[in-house]
């Protein structure tokens, strides 16, 4: 009976800590730590600090007194101290996914009472890489309107990405073309850091609510060593996570015929019902340490098609028969998606 509990909170552990393991691979914070000299600084404790969520991050300068910090996205409050040295704080870093950041720091001789907090801080710039890209930040992710709540079509606002204008039908509600006939090595979907391997090589809707993912990174190509199993594009998508804050949201968009205009060729209004539903709830669990986020999202598409009645035509001077058009089928189709 004992060893069924601990069983079981084992379990339990195991799948709590498997996120913050992905986490980490989100992006990094680095930098050297040097004193008014310009000496480097080592044995310095730094600490970066998740404002949403009050998660740390901690390490120790090296003799060179660098240090390199993997963390998740978000904005944080970095600390460093070391006694005999005034305690510095820089606040509002930004770190988007994918990013490594470069933020050396430099402390003066002082009292433990003493202490230099930097803000306002101006947009990072990645000097690091020469990939071809990048990112939607959580802003316009949440804000930015896009045709059937296809998040993946955001990806246009960045450096690199492309439409195909010649494309009809299908492929023209597809936001990243099949550049490669078809080859499916030109697309790679990565969400949390797993590749999904269902969307390879599509470039069109992903699997996922649009109120289920913070951010994403887009790389058209130069991409590192890092990310492989493609030709052309990389997106790395990262879903959202609980805050000590308690949100949620309930959305609804709908589309229905009794909203459209008749159509000149067929003279009648065409029928259609859409509709789109989602929930979201996040928040804490213990503050600073354990948050929970979950999303359900349901959509609803109900297609009346009708056949093109023939009109009445001459031809040469011999009349055709009228032919009259009816209903000649009803299609449905409901989908469920449950993302946690």
């Amino acid at each position: 009976m004992v060893s069924d509990v601990v069983r079981r909170w084992l379990v339990v552990g195991i799948i709590l800590v498997f996120p913050s393991i992905a986490f980490a691979q989100e992006a990094v914070l680095s930098g050297i730590v040097t004193d008014s000299t310009n000496a480097v600084l080592p044995g310095v404790a730094i600490k970066a600090v998740h404002e949403a969520s009050g998660n740390t991050f901690d390490t120790v300068t090296d003799q060179r007194g660098g240090y390199r910090i993997p963390v998740r996205i978000g904005t944080y409050r970095i600390t460093a101290e070391l006694s005999g040295f005034t305690t510095v704080t820089r606040t509002g870093v930004e770190l988007l996914v994918g990013q490594s950041a470069v933020i050396n720091l430099q402390m003066a001789p002082g009292g433990l009472a003493e202490a230099v907090t930097v803000t306002g801080l101006s947009p990072l710039l990645d000097t690091n890489t020469s990939s071809l890209g990048g990112n939607v930040d959580p802003r316009q992710v949440q804000e930015l309107p896009v045709n059937g709540r296809n998040w993946i079509a955001l990806s246009l606002l960045a450096p690199g990405s492309r439409t195909n204008p010649s494309a009809t039908g299908v492929a023209a509600q597809t936001p990243l073309p099949d550049r490669n006939g078809g080859e499916a090595r030109e697309f790679q979907l990565n969400i949390d850091g797993q590749q999904v391997s269902a969307d390879i090589g599509t470039g069109g809707q992903p699997k996922y609510s649009q109120d289920s993912i913070a951010e994403f990174q887009f790389i058209s190509n130069r991409f590192d060593a890092t990310m492989g199993r493609s030709t052309g594009v990389q997106v790395n998508a990262v879903t959202k996570s609980g805050t000590n804050t308690l949100s949620g949201l309930v959305r609804g968009n709908f589309r229905n015929s009794r909203f459209n205009a008749e159509n000149p060729v067929l003279h009648r209004v065409e029928p259609i019902d859409n509709q789109q539903l989602s929930t979201v709830l996040g928040g804490p669990l213990v503050k600073d340490k354990l948050h929970y986020f979950g999303n359900y999202a349901r959509a609803e598409d109900v297609h009346l098609q009708y056949a093109v009645p023939q009109v009445q035509r001459r031809r040469e001077g011999h009349r055709q028969p009228e032919k009259r058009g009816r209903a000649s089928g009803l299609s449905a189709v409901v989908e469920d998606a449950v993302d946690g």
